[in-house]
């Protein structure tokens, strides 16, 4: 038998882990073109910074949050555990 509470407090985790992995997702991505938008422009210094900020959040996003953490719980969830 499945415990609807377990189960209604899983999705709501799994969809905060998605909802965080989207949001350091997109921050990555928009330092990644925002450093690059610097280098091009002169500014080594800040272009440097973002790059190394942006690929920071895009492995938070995507490796930290996305394959660590919420597709264990997708598979999980998809198991019936």
């Amino acid at each position: 038998m499945v415990d609807v509470p377990a189960v209604a407090v899983e999705l709501i985790e799994l969809l905060a882990v998605v909802v965080g992995a989207g949001a350091a997702s997109a921050i990555g991505v928009v330092l990644e073109r925002f450093g690059l938008t610097a280098v091009t422009a002169g500014d080594l210094a800040l272009g440097a910074w973002a790059v190394g900020m942006g690929l920071l959040a895009l492995y938070v996003g995507v490796v930290a949050l996305g394959y660590e953490q919420a597709l264990p719980r997708i598979q999980r969830i998809a198991a019936g555990e």
